[in-house]
């Protein structure tokens, strides 16, 4: 707007109170169309024709004297919010994602213009014309037009290089009166040619100056600002900037493998996030001089389609961070875990067939933000490469040629000539570069990354029966590293042609508290944690190593079974488990022989087995070992299940795989190992545990009073405790006397724990206030064996982690907890007020995720105990709950599992009544009632 304009509209303003400059339906009221704000600077254009009025006829005039504004500002800010909430109605009755963000944007535009012309109105501008003197620019996301809920209102007052002090005045004002309104702005005052300095060393402001767009004030200072962007800033050090911003950019979410499909995206910072389709943007802006990809008009860059796919991409991630803002209140890009099922819900999904609605829309998220990042790693790329003539030149001295168009240029494989005459004449090409990428350690560049995903198609049924195609898959899958090329290969989507059952799981979500990634991702993860075991040997992996040595013959199949179980199991129905027509289709196709059959169908078939077996099942059992072992069968499928299960642990989540849980995996390993050898070292047990026992005491305890012991323990005690174990029960027996309880402290094997073993006459809830104390102590418990004898004596054997602070190594603090396991006892400490100051209790709990919690009992798999299982979110204090109930319930607890599995808690116990199992079903639902609300109780200190 040109400043005659303005001083003609402001007569109109004061006459009619009418304060707006563009022309309006109504007096007092200015409206406009979404489509028409940001349209210029990317290209896209509104497909809705909605339209927003703000009403300002009501407002009285801006009050000369800042004191008397408070009534002013308050009518301001309501009118803003009421325009803000039909916005927001609009969003969730399923506006698009650009075209709120312009509304917004219109919105802000509107209002600030308003205020602006309302200060110019006032007495004391009355002979003076401060917008001759300066132009107000949208900077940042609000110059781009891209203005979310809650996002920043960044504001350039471009001066000329002298000003009356009226006018700087006048800007203060106008900056008060924005505050004053509640417009949280951000703003800076600044001239051409200090805007032009600070451009030259500073990469943000640089980058600010891309987007900036005229709001009010001088046009022709406006004018030569972006003349002196084009000149000065987008000409100047292009390769410079480029290279700054490809730092930046990996400084925000580095180089880690399959980065886009993360469980808890950044919608604007995070890979594949709206940041990403920003750095394209300038980019393209700095390269080619464009500020939208349309105008590019180079197929070689980005065809049309392309550019199609990108914008409804970003349509829908800024719908989604539209949804967050309204969602969270405030600027919030994080799509946490906890808040995912409400996004979900708001953005109107629904469940489809088997898929949880939040898991349908963290797919088509995954899927957006996928095509976000490839758009935009090609893109800048390309505007980061040399002119291809100078590339040409280069190449021609120095490629290592590879015939057909492809050669090597430093680390990159590159591909110059027809790709479609290429392709479409010679499909095994397609499959060929990534054998040349393996065998010469080269990657793809940006244009063959962009041909190949152009041409996958060209991978089709008729392809995949050739022949060679196995001998293809299995090369690959045979290699040491495969996993480089088998995601090399998913990144440009020919792995998910090649394996259309692993195309199945493309940015799929299993949202189950377990799985943190995408199958897809994690099935590429667990291929990678098994290569890598040979390089981890004596780490800390036992004899993984060696086994994993052991099957090098099968290791093909093994990694396809990685590939493929996250697929199969999503298929398969708790009558007939994973689906066997998947599984033939893919044996026939690739034309697997018996053994390779078998084994992959072993592999999906008992995929959980050993997982299940060690960390919820009590490994002392006799019939735990010979049901397990009866499921592998042989010493090779052992050996391939103890490996596939590694995998799963260590690619389902970040610290899955702890020294307990390989402990558990190595120790019923072993044991199958044993019993598939000597199947009757199961009977033999027993004789030799006793025999041992004697030896060990031979010289400290008499036989009699050894056998007295063994004669009122279990009868499977000999079976499930060690020797060891059973001459420690037999010293702390010797030294309680008459005391209330003995408790001894060690350091678990390979340093993987801490154990407490607790001997005492149970009448008082010793092992209840023991877990309680525990508990208390932020202290995170792994498993407990507890052991009974007819006299009512009772020894418990406790597996605690290493605490957080270290403090595990100090022996005083296990002597505390000894103190105050006394104290509470004698009464003079009591479990709530423990529990109140416990750092980590009081709200704070491990896991955002929402779960119902199940509580289930299974009385046919032992003879005299009934099995309790009960599962819930993981949280500070949940098992003393559930050792509370059974207290409550006058319930033995004989033995205890605790198992995290990603945000799942999962504990297992084996129970009984006096001496019997339970059985009686009102009994046992009131039992699995209480245990759930407890689960459901957040205040331990409730819980008592």
């Amino acid at each position: 707007m040109i400043d005659t304009d303005v001083d003609k509209y402001l007569v109109v303003m004061k006459q009619a109170n009418k304060l707006s400059n563009e022309p309006a339906e109504k007096p007092g009221e200015t409206s406009w169309d979404p489509s028409s704000v940001a349209g210029l600077k990317t290209g896209v254009r509104s497909r809705s024709a909605y339209r927003f009025g703000l009403d300002f006829s009501s407002l009285s005039v801006l009050p000369e004297d800042p004191k008397d504004r408070l009534e002013y500002f308050t009518a301001f800010r309501e009118r803003i919010r009421q325009e803000q909430e039909k916005i927001k109605v609009w969003h969730r009755n399923g506006g698009g994602g650009r075209e709120v963000i312009q509304a917004h944007t219109g919105l802000i535009d509107e209002a600030v213009r308003h205020i602006v012309l309302s200060a110019r109105g006032l007495e004391k501008y009355s002979d003076v014309k401060p917008l001759k003197e300066f132009s107000l620019v949208a900077v940042g996301g609000y110059g781009r037009g891209e203005l979310n809920p809650h996002s920043d209102i960044d504001l350039l007052f471009l001066q000329n290089d002298k000003i009356q002090p009226e006018t700087d005045r006048f800007i203060q004002e106008v900056i008060s009166i924005f505050w004053g309104i509640g417009m949280e702005i951000g703003q800076s005052c600044r001239t051409i040619k200090e805007s032009m300095n600070l451009a030259a060393n500073d990469l943000t402001v640089k980058t600010a100056m891309i987007e900036t767009r005229y709001l009010i004030g001088s046009r022709i200072l406006a004018k030569k600002f972006d003349e002196a962007v084009h000149t000065k800033v987008l000409r100047k050090n292009v390769k410079n900037f480029l290279n700054s911003k490809l730092k930046e950019k990996y400084a925000r979410f580095g180089m880690e493998e399959g980065k886009v499909r993360q469980p808890e995206p950044d919608v604007k910072n995070g890979p594949g996030g709206l940041r990403d389709y920003h750095a394209a943007l300038w980019a393209v802006a700095v390269r080619f001089g464009r500020f939208s990809f349309r105008e590019i008009d180079r197929e070689d860059v980005v065809s049309r389609d392309e550019v199609e796919r990108l914008y409804q991409s970003v349509d829908f991630s800024l719908r989604v961070r539209n949804e967050l803002h309204y969602l969270m209140n405030k600027k919030h890009d994080a799509l946490s875990l906890d808040i995912q099922e409400q996004v979900a819900a708001n953005l109107g999904y629904k469940k489809d067939g088997d898929s949880q609605a939040v898991e349908v829309f963290m797919r088509d998220y995954f899927l957006n933000a996928t095509e976000i990042h490839n758009f935009s790693e090609h893109v800048f790329q390309k505007c980061l490469t040399t002119r291809r003539i100078l590339k040409r030149a280069i190449a021609f001295l120095q490629k290592k040629d590879f015939g057909n168009g492809f050669y090597a240029e430093k680390s990159e494989l590159i591909f110059e000539g027809d790709a479609d005459e290429l392709f479409s004449n010679n499909k095994k090409l397609l499959l060929d570069v990534f054998n040349i990428c393996h065998l010469h350690k080269l990657d793809l560049d940006s244009d063959l990354r962009r041909q190949l995903r152009l041409h996958k198609e060209l991978v089709d049924a008729a392809l995949l029966r050739e022949p060679w195609v196995k001998e293809l898959l299995f090369n690959i899958l045979s290699q040491a590293d495969s996993h480089q090329t088998l995601r090399l290969m998913h990144d440009v989507e020919i792995l998910d042609q090649l394996i259309p059952e692993f195309g199945l799981s493309y940015c799929t979500v299993n949202y189950d508290l377990y799985h943190r990634f995408t199958a897809d991702e994690h099935g590429l993860r667990m291929v990678r944690f098994l290569e890598e075991i040979p390089a981890h040997a004596g780490n800390g992996l036992g004899d993984l190593p060696e086994v994993y040595e052991g099957v090098e013959s099968q290791r093909a199949i093994l990694k396809l079974a990685c590939l493929l179980h996250s697929t199969c199991r999503m298929e398969q129905t708790p009558e007939i488990g994973p689906s066997r027509d998947s599984l033939g289709e893919i044996a026939d196709r690739l034309k697997l022989d018996a053994e390779e059959k078998d084994s992959l169908h072993f592999l999906i078939d008992n995929f959980q087995e050993m997982m299940e077996t060690a960390f919820h099942r009590d490994l002392h059992q006799p019939s735990v070992i010979k049901d397990f072992a009866g499921v592998a069968q042989n010493r090779g499928q052992l050996d391939l299940l103890y490996l596939i299960s590694y995998a799963e642990l260590r690619a389902v989540a970040p610290g899955t795989w702890t020294p307990w849980k390989k402990m558990l995996l190595a120790e019923l390993y072993q044991r199958a190992c044993e019993f598939l050898e000597r199947p009757e070292s199961l009977i033999e047990k027993p004789r030799d545990a006793r025999n041992r026992v004697f030896e060990i005491l031979r010289d400290e305890v008499p036989a009699n009073q050894i056998q007295s012991h063994v004669d009122q323990m279990p009868g499977d005690y000999l079976t499930a405790a060690y020797p060891e174990d059973v001459a420690k029960h037999i010293r702390l027996i010797e030294a309680l006397g008459s005391k209330p309880f003995v408790l001894r402290h060690e350091v678990g094997k390979e340093q993987a724990f801490h154990n407490l073993t607790l001997c005492a006459l149970d009448k008082t809830g010793t092992f209840r206030s023991l877990i309680g104390i525990l508990t208390a102590k932020n202290l995170d418990i792994l498993g407990s064996q507890i052991y009974q004898r007819r006299d009512g004596l009772k020894i418990v054997s406790i597996q605690v982690e290493e605490p957080e602070n270290d403090g595990g190594k100090n022996p005083e603090f296990w002597k505390e907890i000894e103190t105050l396991l006394q104290k509470v006892l004698k009464g003079e400490e009591s479990l709530p007020r423990l529990f109140k100051s416990g750092a980590r209790y009081g709200g704070s709990e491990k896991s955002k995720l929402p779960r119902i919690p199940k509580a289930t009992v299974d009385n046919a798999a032992l003879p005299d105990q009934t099995v309790l299982r009960v599962e819930a979110r993981d949280h500070p204090g949940m098992l003393y709950k559930i050792v509370k109930v059974l207290y409550l319930f006058n319930v033995q607890t004989h033995w205890a599992k605790i198992s995290i599995q990603g945000g799942r808690g999962v504990d297992v116990f084996y129970i009984s009544q006096n001496g019997r199992k339970i059985i009686r079903p009102a009994y046992l639902l009131d039992l699995k009632d209480n245990l759930i609300s407890a689960m459901l109780t957040p205040s331990l200190e409730e819980i008592g």
